[in-house]
């Protein structure tokens, strides 16, 4: 734990520390963002996959954490619509209830990044959420590079 923290921190100094959790379930979203603030991260919630859409398009978060059952829109949807509408390099986490013969082929085809079960504990919570974090700052990383490669080629 005290590992993590202290990556997060180094991770912190480069890009904002800020999570979206969407889940109808106020309980599950509000144990989630307070573990999740208590290690100094910025949290935003959305009730369903329409809000997290609207949210999302105006402000970049580097990981969101979605349930796959949610009303007006699922998990797998908005995954599907997000990734249509700002391809980019946030990572998507998708929360289930399901432990067993889920579909998880379905969820990577909508480009889900990861996987956690409710009830999480919270080691494996914020190990997630540093990997997601990561992988975004690598992202970020090789699109940047890959731009100033592309302009050098092409400015000479």
């Amino acid at each position: 734990s005290g590992v993590i923290t202290s990556r997060l921190r180094v991770l912190g100094a480069n890009l904002p520390l800020s999570v979206l959790i969407v889940d109808d379930d106020e309980l599950e979203r509000a144990l989630i963002a307070d573990r999740l603030t208590q290690r100094g991260m910025k949290v935003g919630e959305a009730p369903d996959g329409a809000q997290a859409l609207a949210r999302l398009a105006k402000e970049t978060v580097p990981v969101v954490v979605v349930d796959w059952h949610m009303p007006v829109m699922d998990g797998i949807e908005f995954t599907e619509r997000f990734r249509e509408e700002h391809p980019g390099d946030t990572y998507v986490i998708m929360l289930t209830s399901r432990k067993e013969d889920f579909d998880f082929e379905r969820g990577y085809r909508a480009g889900v990044d990861d996987y956690l079960t409710k009830g999480v504990r919270e080691p494996e919570l914020i190990a997630r959420i540093h990997a997601g974090l990561h992988t975004y700052s690598l992202r970020v990383e090789l699109r940047e590079a890959r731009a100033a490669l592309a302009e050098r080629l092409h400015g000479r």
